[in-house]
């Protein structure tokens, strides 16, 4: 595997199993060397950048997916499904192993808290047990659920990193089997998970900021008390939601950064951070629409099953008990949500993909070495 040295980390070698190796296993150079055909010491930042006066424009043509030029919404969501289309066996198969493996887990999870709470409640209302019994299936259940939905997260965070690579060699026309795949990602895997687990819990980190107001409306013996602890809880919401929105677009580019350039965790950040400067709106605008699109194709595909499952639980409620129909329900939203997962994370995952390629493009003239590389020079 060739190392490339990058622009902004002098000196790091660039594991580039998306796009490193040309056909026959040989590399493209890196720029400085002799016969790169890039100035020395320049990196990419130099070669081909579209805002480098009199710099080379870079040659436009469309081996893989996307055409290798600065890209539009249009041309990364076309490209998002030809890389579904183009190999489908990675896409999807990958995509429904770890949705089904994650969301088992998480109905289990989920199951099992209900029916603790079920039995809580049902005890009070009966008079057979009282309000303690409900704060220990509470104590027991909330953390249980919370537990298994964070272990979802990261897995599919984790996974979107494993289709990047897909994407990766979609860009330059070509495919990659689930052993290749798994090959090239599992010298990584650690860093990933790492990753996933660092940006997951800095995401829910942020929920701390919303408890100040919980706890005024908690102690609130008054009108004004209450409006104060309302006023602060919204403050804090609204807190939440920037500083989370700001992390997620300045750092979504490190999982790409991890597996394209093989940098470590910590510096795949710092680099995602470098890489959105100057572009946090438009990749905000890019990936939040991506994001709603998805979870609206997910909420779509899902809401038929959990209409049955509606139905079947209220059949079963009468014929059977109230928790077989609970249990039914949950199952059967469950099998919608897998479903609409298998077809919307991929799409995520290759929409991330394309806009670090359009970020390099635009900051580095990542182009010009794409598409030597997709002639194998």
């Amino acid at each position: 595997m060739s190392q490339w040295q990058g622009p902004d980390e002098p000196g790091s070698g660039w594991a580039s199993p998306g796009w490193g190796e040309g056909p026959g296993g040989t590399a493209p150079q890196a720029p400085g060397a002799p016969g790169s055909g890039a100035p020395a010491g320049g990196g990419w930042a130099g070669a081909g950048r579209r805002d480098a006066p009199g710099g080379p424009a870079a040659p436009v043509a469309q081996p893989g997916i996307v055409p290798l030029r600065p890209l539009g919404l249009g041309e990364i969501w076309d490209g998002a499904f030809r890389a579904f289309r183009q190999n489908p066996r990675v896409m999807v198969g990958l995509s429904a192993l770890v949705v089904v493996v994650t969301s088992v887990v998480t109905l289990v999870a989920s199951v099992v808290a209900t029916q603790d709470l079920v039995r809580a409640t049902t005890g009070l209302e009966t008079g057979t047990g009282d309000a303690a019994q409900v704060l220990d299936a509470l104590q027991t259940s909330v953390p249980l659920v919370v537990v298994s939905s964070l272990l979802q997260v990261v897995a599919v965070q984790v996974l979107n990193g494993m289709l990047i690579l897909s994407v990766s060699r979609a860009v330059l026309g070509r495919t990659i089997s689930l052993g290749e795949l798994w090959r090239v990602s599992r010298r990584r895997l650690g860093g990933l998970l790492l990753l996933a687990v660092l940006v997951t819990l800095a995401s829910a980190a942020g929920v701390v900021a919303v408890l100040p107001g919980v706890g005024v409306l908690a102690l609130a013996d008054g009108a004004a008390a209450t409006a104060a602890g309302a006023v602060l809880l919204l403050a804090g919401v609204l807190g939440w939601v920037a500083i989370a929105l700001w992390l997620w677009v300045k750092w979504s580019m490190a999982t790409p950064v991890l597996l394209l350039e093989g940098l470590s965790v910590r510096r795949s950040l710092g680099r995602s951070w470098r890489l959105t400067r100057g572009s946090f709106w438009r990749t905000l605008g890019i990936l939040l629409l991506t994001a709603v699109v998805v979870g609206v194709l997910v909420t779509a595909v899902a809401a038929p099953f959990t209409l049955v499952g509606t139905f079947l639980a209220a059949a079963l409620s009468t014929a059977t008990t109230e928790w077989t129909g609970l249990v039914v329900s949950q199952g059967v939203g469950t099998l919608g949500s897998i479903v609409g997962s298998v077809v919307g994370y991929p799409f995520l995952a290759s929409v991330t993909a394309l806009v670090y390629v359009d970020l390099r493009v635009r900051r580095e003239g990542l182009d010009v070495e794409l598409h030597r590389a997709a002639s194998g020079g």
